[in-house]
């Protein structure tokens, strides 16, 4: 079993920047809308996993990931995001979790799913309701070909248990065009959110990601764009979800509250640690 830690606090601050609380209220609203938007996309599939991907690096994808599965989580959705970005891990440093057990360990036989799994709890906004929360699951140790690891049988075990056990699974996975990575694994998904960020990703990187998704018989589900400002829309604005329609906040997906708390094990909601199930057995 991977140690327990004890769980962190984080205080508010009274009074602060209106200018940032603005920002934050602003940005909440553009992932309801991105949720929203994202639940209708999945309503009629039967497979809830969902890859979040880009068409090169640094756009934003990984705290769009995060973002996205705490707003789904603190809307009353059961959650499973997971970091499939073997070359450049970076998911659970947002949400303060560790990387010392993930995918990888399952899929290789070296950990079970329930060590693995983690249960991150979010900080409450509100002093009248318990604290939402959301599992994940880290890249774990390295590896030395993620594409053929990603691959492999297993990975499609495993992604089908989650699913049966979750509202929805988020994926993490690396920019399409740079390597396979995403390709492999997106025969799996129902579908797929290509991030871009505003002002920098060139549009002919756009349509060869999109063209590659497509080919590879990976829904494209919708276009995130990330990071726009006053010059590119009407208000300033952060995020924006599907082909013509968002709104957001001027912060960037970098510029977030750290979770407070993480701890494994049962939910204040009354939600167990999950029984998972990867090649037919239970992992107790």
């Amino acid at each position: 079993m991977a140690k327990r830690r004890a769980p962190a606090t984080r205080r508010r601050r009274r009074g602060g920047d209106p200018d940032q609380a603005t920002r934050t209220v602003t940005r909440d609203e553009a992932f309801r809308v991105l949720r929203s938007n994202l639940q209708v996309a999945i309503d009629d599939l039967s497979n809830p996993v969902v890859l979040i991907t880009s068409a090169q690096g640094s756009e934003g994808k990984t705290s769009l990931s995060v973002n996205l599965a705490e707003s789904l989580a603190m809307a009353g959705s059961r959650v499973v995001l997971v970091d499939a970005d073997f070359r450049n891990p970076d998911s659970h440093r947002l949400l303060g979790a560790h990387n010392e057990v993930g995918m990888s360990d399952v899929l290789l036989e070296r950990s079970t799913l329930e060590d693995a799994l983690q249960y991150v709890e979010l900080p409450s906004r509100r002093t009248d309701t318990p604290p939402a929360g959301l599992y994940f699951l880290s890249t774990g140790q390295d590896v030395h070909d993620p594409a053929e690891l990603l691959g492999s049988r297993r990975t499609g075990k495993l992604l089908e248990a989650l699913s049966k056990q979750a509202d929805i699974v988020l994926l993490d996975t690396p920019p399409v065009l740079p390597v396979a990575d995403t390709l492999v694994i997106g025969r799996l998904a129902a579908g797929a959110v290509l991030v871009i960020e505003a002002r920098r990703t060139p549009i002919p990187a756009v349509i060869r990601a999109k063209d590659a998704l497509t080919r590879n018989q990976t829904r494209v589900l919708g276009v995130a764009l990330n990071r726009l400002q006053d010059r590119d829309a009407g208000e300033s604005t952060g995020y924006g979800y599907g082909y013509g329609y968002g709104y957001g906040s001027g912060a960037s997906a970098g510029e977030r509250p750290r979770p407070g708390e993480r701890r494994r094990g049962a939910d204040d909601n009354g939600l167990p640690h999950p029984e998972l199930v990867v090649d037919g057995q239970a992992e107790e």
